[in-house]
């Protein structure tokens, strides 16, 4: 996917013009100064504000979730600003259909039922329905992915809105870190200046995390991987993101890989034991369309200790600690590490907060050893935070007290890679101000 669309839209926004160019291995981004083809031609008064609009799923490995954007257009020689957001969910994923992809059709059919009664029917024909599935279906065969992939697309066709050729694709990892770290800084105002001062995120799905950040120091990417880069041009600055994504190590993926069961075969007789579960815990656990037999471990121990040693064995040598991490920009961790604070009592759901990497670690020790008390409520629980813990420390290399800011929004808009991927997507069907209007049937697939 191209990061050229989306850098020209952001800094449209903002005031400024760029575009981006991803390539093989390291992105190379390019100042843009055309802003003309952003902007939606809209049948109305040309004294009256234009109101466009965009709805983008986001298949993930646990749930899909549908954004539906408003943009407004003030007047001509007004930039568009994001105006509302309007955010549904409902779980389990896509992947858990793999043996059966009608039902993840009817999944996107509930979806845009939504996106009906929230996008006025006038415009229906020009607002683009996008999807962009993420680990759930990376982790599954080719097959099985594209005939869930191929029911999104009928249940699209079927709907009243614009169906672009590329609306339904698997989102590549890297973008999906990329675009998060776009949108954050977008949001929290960082674009708007060129400030270096920008902020990091940290992404933690089910079955993939991501990690972004611009280093402060050039070892940073000197000594990174050569897949974990990304470089982009703005104005007369070059600018070289730290990037990657692990596919299999997000929180559900983790739980797999420290129960040895990621892969594993036989699983209608196997019983996968960890002593991160509670002694006499014992159920069916679903992930990914496989339901696996786990359980604790009633005749051994079941501490903070042994459970860490279990996610070193998921960390080490897999995540790559980047270099200067403790001299990078303040870093926000949204998805899986904001919904485990809170289960963990770490912070208020409504708002929020700042936790240190040792409150996680404070808080699954005391967790992990008593185990007991969370057994029927939060059997998970410690083997989670612990795994949160572990990735943070061994894996990214973060100091005790590094403070994240944890958060589901910014500004009444959702923490993820969503808004810059629909705001890419606006630029690829060009849209062009006075010339065409979105609803062209040159740029709709029936």
């Amino acid at each position: 996917m191209s990061l050229r669309p989306v850098l020209v839209f952001l800094w449209a926004l903002v005031g400024c013009c760029r575009s981006a160019h991803q390539g093989t291995g390291a992105s190379g981004i390019d100042i843009a100064a055309n802003l003309g083809s952003v902007l939606p031609m809209l049948s109305r008064p040309a004294n009256a504000s234009r109101i466009f609009y965009g709805v983008m799923f986001d298949a993930g490995s646990t749930g899909t979730r549908i954004h539906i954007y408003t943009f407004i257009q003030s007047g001509p020689d007004v930039l568009p600003v994001l105006d509302n957001e309007m955010f549904h969910s409902v779980k389990p994923g896509l992947s858990a259909f793999a043996d059966m992809p009608e039902i993840a059709g009817e999944t996107v059919r509930q979806l845009l039922r939504v996106a009906k009664k929230t996008v006025p029917r006038l415009e229906w024909k020009r607002t683009p329905v996008v999807l962009r599935a993420t680990a759930g279906l990376r982790l599954l065969p080719a097959k099985k992915a594209q005939a869930l992939l191929d029911e999104v697309q009928d249940a699209f066709d079927e709907s009243p809105f614009l169906v672009p050729e590329d609306s339904v694709t698997i989102m590549d990892g890297t973008d999906e870190g990329i675009l998060a770290w776009v949108t954050l800084n977008y949001l929290t105002g960082h674009m708007q200046t060129m400030s270096e001062n920008t902020v990091g995120i940290l992404d933690l799905g089910g079955g993939s995390t991501q990690i972004t950040f611009l280093p402060k120091r050039k070892k940073t990417t000197e000594s990174a991987p050569e897949d974990h880069t990304a470089k982009f041009d703005l104005i007369n600055t070059t600018y070289e993101l730290y990037t990657h994504s692990y596919l299999g190590n997000g929180i559900k993926a983790a739980r797999l890989a420290a129960l040895g069961a990621l892969g594993a075969e036989g699983l209608e007789w196997r019983v996968f034991q960890s002593t991160c579960l509670p002694k006499k815990f014992r159920e069916d656990w679903s992930f990914g369309g496989l339901t696996y037999k786990i359980s604790g471990i009633p005749d051994g121990y079941a501490n903070y200790r042994l459970c860490y040693q279990e996610m070193e064995h998921v960390v080490k040598g897999i995540v790559h600690q980047p270099y200067g991490l403790k001299d990078s920009s303040v870093f926000y961790a949204f998805s899986y590490y904001f919904d485990i604070a809170v289960a963990a009592g770490l912070i208020d759901e409504r708002q929020g907060g700042m936790v240190k990497v040792q409150d996680y670690k404070r808080r699954a020790k005391e967790v992990c050893n008593k185990m007991a008390k969370y057994r029927l409520e939060s059997p998970f629980l410690c083997m989670d935070i612990t795994y949160i813990t572990c990735l943070l420390k061994d894996g990214f290399g973060f100091r005790d007290n590094t403070a994240l800011q944890l958060t589901k929004k910014v500004n009444g808009v959702e923490t993820s890679w969503a808004l810059g991927a629909i705001l890419e997507h606006f630029q690829s069907i060009k849209i062009h101000q006075g010339h065409a209007s979105p609803d062209s049937s040159a740029l709709a697939h029936r």
